[in-house]
């Protein structure tokens, strides 16, 4: 009886303990999020394909600035190092970062500047990004770009 007690009282703390350490209020989850925007910005930077990989889930599906569906594998594609494509600059700014529960929208603005062929090239665009939380953790779903005028 008495170790059925201790039993019954470990659970209950080890249950209050855990429903206190992992609860993610929504400044928690935008934070991650807006990290996680970080941490994709580096990755494109520095074309690094895995870890693109990791944030982008797998049923990512985006509309490109020209209309086209797109699903990872061609994102990913995209890129690539190559002798012809270098990334020179990549910058995101703008940000607005709303959680819905297990759900993000990330609305904001990057800036590419890329050469191509040693021809170089910068485009602005306005983004949408949605992120879920999946097993404990956020990947971005969905995306989809519209190119600004040029200036």
């Amino acid at each position: 009886m008495r170790l059925a007690s201790i039993l019954a009282i470990i659970t209950i703390s080890t249950s209050a303990f855990a429903l206190t350490t992992n609860t993610i209020t929504p400044k928690n989850a935008e934070q991650a999020i807006r990290e996680i925007e970080g941490r994709y910005r580096d990755a494109v930077m520095r074309q690094d394909v895995a870890a693109v990989g990791r944030i982008l889930a797998d049923d990512f599906i985006a509309t490109s600035s020209r209309g086209e569906i797109r699903d990872k594998a061609k994102e990913l594609d995209d890129i690539k190092p190559s002798p012809d494509f270098k990334m020179e600059a990549f910058n995101l700014d703008d940000l607005s970062v709303r959680i819905f529960g297990d759900a993000a929208v990330v609305t904001g603005r990057c800036t590419l500047q890329v050469a191509f062929k040693g021809k170089s090239g910068t485009s602005v665009f306005r983004y949408t990004r949605v992120y879920v939380k999946r097993n404990g953790q956020w990947q971005v779903a969905a995306q989809q770009l519209t190119r600004m005028p040029q200036q």
